[in-house]
């Protein structure tokens, strides 16, 4: 399929997209998620704060013993009987609403999440491999989070490439007759036929909405989605062509998902080779 493959490592590509950041902020961000992982429950008299699980009590001859509880979590429930909490201590009365009645009530708990600041003991507590104190836990986050940002920049990298990797290399035509060609189509008119099952529509009535095509014609949409199959197969072919240079096996019983595994590798094969390139600084 591919008669001429174009090198994409010589594809430019701007340094905005070879350049991001971890910030503090996103730092500390992280490190307060590890954070909650050693929160505690602390009974408190009050006030009541934003956070606190509250619980009142009033009379109910409904229930036995002529008592019912009912409990709040405050800042977390968004109802009326929040708005009446926050201020009150252990102890207070409070008029709240309850299966479309004013009852009295009295708060009779208040108890409070507390998350600790991280120490060096909790960095060891996580058993993290090469993480024994707070230093060492904050380069872990750090190295997480560069790679969360590589990962954004490369889809805006991956997208030049793809494209020009598209424009040059040399392919060969793509006849419908094609194995290929005859799985794509299949499996993108499944889907749209899917789709148009949910409309009460025939496939291609529901072809120009499931392409995000509407107002075109249906031969638009006709060569469109044959578009589409061409492009998806030649990127499975460039796929296909480096498993191969690497010995590298790929296999599917299935001729569509087959092609998905050929275009996931040139992804990771492009990813390996422009990710060390992306400087992430540590602000």
């Amino acid at each position: 399929m591919i008669k001429k493959l174009y090198d994409f490592r010589q594809t430019a590509i701007a340094d905005a997209l070879l350049q991001a950041e971890v910030t503090r902020e996103e730092m500390d961000a992280e490190l307060r998620q590890v954070a909650a992982r050693f929160t505690t429950i602390a009974a408190v008299d009050g006030p009541i704060q934003t956070g606190d699980v509250v619980a009142l009590e009033f009379a109910d001859d409904k229930v036995s013993g002529g008592v019912r509880r009912v409990y709040a979590n405050v800042g977390k429930d968004f109802d009326d009987m929040e708005a009446l909490l926050p201020g009150l201590c252990v102890g207070n009365a409070v008029q709240i609403q309850f299966a479309g009645r004013e009852v009295d009530a009295q708060v009779v708990s208040v108890k409070r999440p507390c998350v600790p600041a991280m120490t060096d003991e909790h960095a060891r507590q996580l058993s993290i491999e090469n993480v024994a104190n707070l230093a060492q836990l904050e380069d872990y986050l750090f190295a997480k989070l560069a790679e969360g940002q590589r990962k954004r920049k490369f889809r805006g990298i991956m997208g030049i490439v793809s494209k020009a990797m598209m424009e040059n290399t040399e392919f060969e035509e793509l006849e419908e007759t094609h194995p290929w060609y005859q799985a794509l189509h299949g499996h993108m008119m499944r889907r749209v036929e899917a789709f148009a099952a949910q409309q009460g529509k025939t496939a291609e009535e529901a072809l120009p909405a499931a392409l995000r095509m509407e107002g075109k014609s249906l031969d638009e949409c006709r060569q469109a989605l044959k578009n589409m199959c061409v492009e998806r197969a030649r990127q499975g072919a460039l796929g296909q062509t480096y498993a191969q240079e690497k010995g590298v096996q790929i296999t599917s019983e299935d001729t569509a998902e087959l092609i998905g595994e050929f275009v996931d590798y040139l992804n990771q094969v492009v990813y390996e080779y422009f990710a060390p390139q992306i400087q992430v600084d540590r602000k």
